[in-house]
């Protein structure tokens, strides 16, 4: 590789040149060139530097950060843009880049030169003489090392590699599995007759992603405003039968694509492969491992958590499901309702029960004017504001990019927002990290973050109309946006988001979800799109009723799910492994009430735990729900906007990370530890 190249590389570059990824320049063609010459960097590095030390200092944890944080600065927008704008040939580029760091982090892991200088450095007089947050960051590596496998022997150490690449391939395999099978999927419509039902919005919606497609008429597709839109008004029964069908069976053995790309095999494999690497390492099973990072402390300590929750909740749930029933029945539906009906229904009750739905609700949540609600709210609670700067460049037209300012117009962070849907990029909603804040030797790195969501995109004259479920999706993914970008931690091996304890890092987002439901920001910003004219004190009313209508019924399904995933990993036999669609069907006999047909393949679509980082860990969201409903008692106590309160959230838990241990940031907000009414309460239980 001749320096010419190396210039011309935007992946490549010198660990000190703090900038913004140049993604319009990014090729497929750049991602394994810079990820070996970074990878060389660092060993190269380490071994200078491991060969000329004489003690253990703090040198080395700063000099490993310099070239960690290269490789990060990489690789982070070549992983964003597999998600966002995927190739076949990035896709190649990314997995072959992920297999070297999967393969590099094996190598530093169980690099005895290095665990020695962390342990040499925990157990000499220095260490004493470290900060908190410092002598924090070695206790992790000194952690991550054991469970690492740095204790093992050579060929057990051999073995714990080969097992972790595995599983880091098959992670991959999955998501992209369950990505091409949900692109496969559409239906073609000519006119609107089997789409009555559907108000105006949404068949724009269907008109619009026709059009995107070179095609004439209306378009269904599996993302998630095409699904939720047939599913939701669909009078056609038909219709969401066969919608539904497509959606549930996506990369499995039934449905339309059946076999094409079916994550069965996958699942099977990394369920025995993490049983494997926990036993590898000495514990009972994979949920012991995962829970060695956690909060909650034992696999009974979950349980009891989960079954504590269904036993108060299921009584509700299936009272509302009998009413739902009853409603269907009364208007006409054909009996038993099945899984594609109950979104229809529960919306025609929802409109008799508080006389609302989205079609109404719709018009007046345009997502400018949400974007304006949501930057109100983080500049009432930490005095921020949020600046466009239209120069910063992106991987498509329709991305934003906002700095992040205080009051003396400083800036001190950056964010991107992705929020339309597409068909190259990945469904669902999340946040990730694109730069961690560190000092370096010129200046303060900035943290920068990624906001990606799918709503339904404008089309024609009609701008982005968020439901109000949107409008808590935003809110919540910016609650992980701000955990990153306010950190006043300046290692990023524990600031942001990072290395915080995985059923803790919720916290933020689900608390930020209830400012979304608080009369200042309806007040205010929920107006029509075409009127301009604000929402109507009945209708706001009601909205803020329905906040637990049919509740229970979805706390039941998370239920469902945290359950299955616990069992599927704690209960484990290598000698007669259970069906995990068995282990599936248990979890809903103890919490399911909503029907669910056979050939139902929720588990091959269930990234989350397959393709995520939330294996043996689905329980996190209701652990750190707990943890945000009582967070938020505070705010209601003292005052939803009041900048004190949010100045205590903001140095208490956003600006600490996993500097402390996050029970020590949750008492250090509220005063106690958290207590479970709050989230009950929350449940309308």
């Amino acid at each position: 590789m001749d320096g010419t190249y190396r210039m011309r590389n935007p992946l490549r570059h010198s660990s000190q040149a703090f900038h913004l990824p140049d993604f319009p320049a990014i090729r497929p063609e750049h991602v394994v060139p810079a990820i070996d010459e970074l990878l060389i960097n660092y060993r190269d590095g380490v071994e200078k530097w491991l060969g000329s030390r004489s003690r253990p200092d703090w040198a080395m944890v700063e000099a490993e950060l310099d070239w960690a944080d290269g490789l990060d600065r990489a690789w982070s927008p070549v992983s964003h843009l597999n998600s966002v704008a995927d190739t076949g040939a990035l896709r190649k580029a990314y997995n072959e880049g992920l297999e070297r760091l999967t393969e590099h982090e094996n190598w530093r892991q169980q690099h005895q030169g290095i665990f020695l200088a962390y342990q040499e450095l925990r157990q000499s007089a220095q260490f004493e003489e470290l900060s908190p947050v410092q002598q924090r960051i070695i206790e992790l590596e000194l952690r991550d090392f054991f469970l690492a496998g740095i204790a093992l022997p050579d060929e057990d150490q051999a073995v714990y590699r080969e097992l972790v690449l595995r599983m880091s391939k098959l992670g991959s395999r999955f998501g992209e599995n369950l990505q091409d099978a949900t692109r496969a999927w559409a239906k073609e419509f000519q006119n609107t007759r089997q789409l009555q039902g559907l108000p105006e919005a949404e068949l724009n919606l269907l008109a619009g992603l026709a059009h995107s497609r070179g095609k004439e008429g209306w378009l269904v597709d599996l993302s998630h405003p095409s699904f939720n839109a047939v599913m939701t008004y669909a009078q056609e029964r038909g219709l969401r039968k066969e919608v539904y069908t497509a959606y549930v069976t996506r990369a499995s053995d039934q449905g339309p694509t059946a076999g094409q790309w079916d994550n069965t095999p996958l699942i099977d494999e990394l369920l025995a492969l993490r049983h494997q690497l926990a036993r590898l390492l000495g514990f009972k099973n994979y949920v012991e491992f995962s829970l060695s990072r956690r909060m909650a402390d034992t696999p009974e300590t979950v349980l009891c958590f989960l079954q504590g929750l269904a036993v108060k909740a299921l009584p509700a749930a299936r009272k509302q499901y009998a009413e739902l029933e009853s409603f269907a029945q009364e208007q006409g539906a054909q009996r038993p309702l099945k899984a594609w009906d109950i979104a229809y229904w529960s919306e025609r009750f929802r409109q008799v029960e508080l006389n609302l739905s989205d079609e109404v609700l719709k018009p007046f949540f345009p997502m400018e004017r949400m974007l304006d609600a949501l930057f109100h709210t983080a500049g009432q609670l930490f005095g921020i504001m949020m600046v466009p700067d239209h120069s910063i460049a992106t991987w498509h037209q329709d991305v934003r990019f906002f700095w992040l300012q205080d009051d003396s117009g400083c800036r001190f962070a950056g964010l991107f927002m992705d929020l339309f849907t597409r068909n190259d990029k990945r469904g669902g909603a999340w946040m990730d990290v694109c730069l961690s804040r560190r000092q370096t030797k010129e200046a303060i790195q900035l943290p920068m973050a990624y906001l990606t969501c799918n709503f339904a995109p404008p089309v024609g004259e009609q701008p982005c109309l968020m439901t109000h479920d949107d409008v808590q999706t935003l809110f919540h993914e910016f609650g992980h946006c701000l955990h990153h970008l306010l950190t006043e931690i300046e290692w990023p091996q524990v600031n942001g988001i990072n290395n915080v304890e995985w059923d803790a890092i919720e916290l933020p987002s689900q608390l930020f979800e209830n400012w979304c439901w608080e009369d200042e920001i309806l007040s205010k910003f929920a107006r029509h799109y075409k009127t301009g004219l604000q929402m109507p004190e009945d209708l706001k009313d009601r909205l803020v009723r329905s906040r637990h209508f049919h509740k229970a019924l979805f706390l039941v399904r998370q239920l469902e799910y945290a359950l299955c995933d616990l069992h599927l990993h704690l209960d484990y036999d290598p000698e007669n492994p259970r069906a995990p669609l068995d282990v599936l069907n248990q979890a809903r006999e103890q919490v399911a009430v909503i029907p669910v047909p056979d050939w139902n393949r929720f588990l091959n679509g269930f990234s989350h735990i397959f393709g995520g980082g939330y294996a043996a860990g689905y329980y996190s969201y209701l652990w750190a729900e707990q943890l945000a409903a009582d967070a938020w008692g505070c705010f209601r106590h003292e005052g939803v906007f009041k900048a004190e309160t949010g100045k205590a959230l903001r140095d208490e838990i956003l600006a600490v990370g996993a500097s402390r241990p996050a029970m020590e940031s949750f008492i250090a907000f509220r005063g106690r530890p958290p207590e479970p009414g709050p989230l009950l309460e929350s449940y309308g239980l």
